[in-house]
Formats: C-alpha cells, structure tokens, sequence
C-alpha cells in the first residue's frame, strides 16, 4: 500500500492548483500507459484525502473522463463550472507570469512525455512542432474550452 501512494504522488501527480478558501484542487496525473485524451483531474476538496468527489476535465475540448476511482464521479453545476473557469484564469500559484491554465499545460506536457521541458520554450510553443504527431501533448496555443458546456 505504501509503495502505491508513494508512486501516485512523488513521481506521476503534480499539483496545479490549490485552494483552502474554494475547497478544491486541480492536478495533472498522467498515465504513461495511455495515449490520448489529455485531462486534467479537479478534486471538491484541497486534499486528495479529503475529496470526495473528481473530475477529469479534457484539455481539448469541454468534455470529461469516466475512470474507475474511489471517489465519486462529479458532475458540476453552473456554479461548480464558473469556479473551474475562474481558477484557470487566475495567476498560477507555481510559475510567475502565467496562469492556471498554462501551468496545467505545461506541467502536464512535463509529466506526460516525461521530458524535462523548460517553461519558456513551451510557451514559445517551441515544443508544439516535435510534439505535433503525439496525441498526449497539449499544445502551447490551445485555447480553453468553453467549460461552462461540460
């Protein structure tokens, strides 16, 4: 048991987002096993532990996930969604200069090709040509979807 949680959180979850005051937490967790499809998870807690319910929310298009998970499938209402919308817009609490949304991008481009990307270039979207065929990667130029649709 120990061995999986360590596995879950040091290597494969980085954390984008994290709120106390909102109660809730964005990560990127890819799985290398999967091809496709990249999402980003949004927890109705600022705890993995504390959550009790998820969400996984696709880069490309307003859409989500159903994966098997211990907590319960979440789907959001009209205020849950505008939340959502409100946190990827805002300044990202781990990288200067960006927001929320890039850094979600980024890190899991970073986590997902297991690459050691560097921010600046990403942004360039000097990655976005070597990385074009790869159905994971999420482009530097991608605009969020109208996630208010989901």
């Amino acid at each position: 048991m120990l061995k999986i949680v360590c596995e879950e959180f040091l290597d494969e979850m980085a954390t984008v987002y994290k709120s106390r005051e909102y109660g809730i937490l964005v990560t990127v967790n890819p799985d290398s096993n999967r091809s496709g499809n990249p999402y980003f998870k949004f927890y109705n807690a600022d705890n993995y532990n504390k959550a009790t319910k998820i969400i996984r929310v696709l880069f490309k298009k307003a859409d989500y996930i159903v994966h098997s998970d211990s907590k319960e499938l979440w789907e959001l209402n009209s205020k849950e969604k505008k939340l959502l919308i409100k946190v990827l817009n805002e300044p990202s609490q781990y990288y200067s200069d960006i927001t929320t949304w890039q850094a979600a991008k980024f890190d899991w481009n970073r986590e997902y090709l297991e690459e050691p990307l560097r921010l600046d270039k990403y942004l360039k979207g000097e990655y976005d040509e070597l990385y074009k065929d790869n159905p994971g990667y999420v482009s530097s130029y991608l605009k969020m979807p109208d996630y208010m649709n989901l």
